[in-house]
């Protein structure tokens, strides 16, 4: 009996070992054309932006973010967005 559960145990084993499940898939790339909001853009002081958020097409929040790394926000920051680049930091 011990002999017939080792002999199992070794074929369950490889049997697990050799079954690495599907392929790894590769991400498809991005497509920038899509509906989907872009990344959001760190107020890291490289670059000053404004960034105004939407509903419904009516402007319900706004960020401004400075040089500095300096912020600034009003309204609802919610809903979606664009952003405006206003200039690269020296």
């Amino acid at each position: 009996m011990n002999k017939t559960f080792a002999v199992l145990s070794c074929v369950v084993t490889m049997a697990l070992m050799g079954c690495g499940g599907a392929p790894e898939q590769e991400a498809a790339p991005e497509d920038v054309q899509s509906a989907e909001q872009s990344i959001i853009w760190a107020c890291d002081g490289t670059r000053e932006f404004d960034r105004i958020w939407s509903r419904n097409g009516v402007e319900v929040g706004r960020e401004s973010c400075y040089c500095d790394g300096s912020t600034y926000a009003a309204g609802t920051l919610s809903g979606s967005y664009t952003q405006n680049l206003i200039r690269y930091c020296n």
